[in-house]
């Protein structure tokens, strides 16, 4: 699969780290934090999102400066005040930017209920959102990376209710079906994206391993072989597979 990049989470035997806070209950307690909530609650959208804005670029560059800093000086940088996009998320609760980051934040800090709340809020932005489909593409590579490929399928199957024909989510949820082990469901929709996209290695690549993986070698090996004609020099995952899939069938041979 070309998105198959899986955490590796070792578990340990020390005592559980102590709970974090996720978003809403550091909303809920932190005053300054809600103050900037109540104050540009009132103003206009495009001033806050003008506001929004600059408190998330404002964040990321000072996390960028302080880890820069941190490396020179040898010690590790200050805290911030609040996690990655809280400020931009206090400020404007629908900035698609600030719900990935805010809800991966919440997710891999261990409050994966709350986290997924909050990516799935982006399925429901409008779809004229800047960079929308990009935004819910990170979120599912995101879940995926975490290891919960459940997770992942209802991110895109809700972005499906808003943009039934979107192609980047017709291949989402056919890989995340895939991953989740459920080939048979997959491949409908991989074989839809890979109608919409016949020259696309990418889909090539997602559909073709979706067929080795219900034992269909002959199938995957027209596709994979497609992936590999069609794939940049530089990217060697169609290669792989097919090398994978040549194995496998040679292995059920034997």
């Amino acid at each position: 699969m070309n998105r198959a990049r899986m955490a590796n989470r070792a578990a340990t035997n020390k005592a559980p780290p102590r709970t974090i806070q996720c978003f809403a209950e550091v909303l809920s307690q932190d005053r300054e934090l809600s103050a900037l909530r109540a104050e540009h609650a009132l103003k206009p959208p495009a001033e806050r999102r003008v506001a929004t804005q600059w408190a998330y670029d404002e964040n990321i560059a000072n996390s960028l400066f302080g880890a820069a800093l941190a490396r020179l000086q040898g010690e590790p940088a200050p805290a911030p005040r609040w996690p990655p996009g809280f400020a931009a998320l206090a400020i404007d609760p629908e900035f698609a930017p600030a719900l990935l980051t805010v809800g991966c934040h919440d997710y891999d800090c261990g409050r994966q209920a709350e986290g997924m709340k909050l990516l799935l809020q982006l399925t429901q932005l409008s779809p004229d959102t800047a960079d929308w489909i990009e935004i819910i593409d990170k979120a599912g590579q995101s879940l995926m990376d975490a290891g919960d490929a459940a997770g992942t399928c209802r991110l895109y199957e809700a972005a499906l209710k808003a943009r039934p024909d979107e192609q980047e989510f017709i291949n989402g949820i056919g890989w995340a079906l895939c991953r989740a082990g459920k080939q048979n469901e997959a491949l409908p929709w991989l074989e839809r994206a890979v109608a919409n996209a016949p020259n696309d290695y990418l889909v090539l690549n997602d559909y073709g391993w979706g067929l080795t993986e219900l034992g269909r070698f002959d199938e995957a090996e027209k596709a994979l072989e497609k992936a590999v004609q069609f794939a940049p020099a530089d990217y060697d995952l169609p290669v792989n597979n097919l090398e994978r899939l040549r194995q496998l069938r040679q292995k059920a041979q034997a």
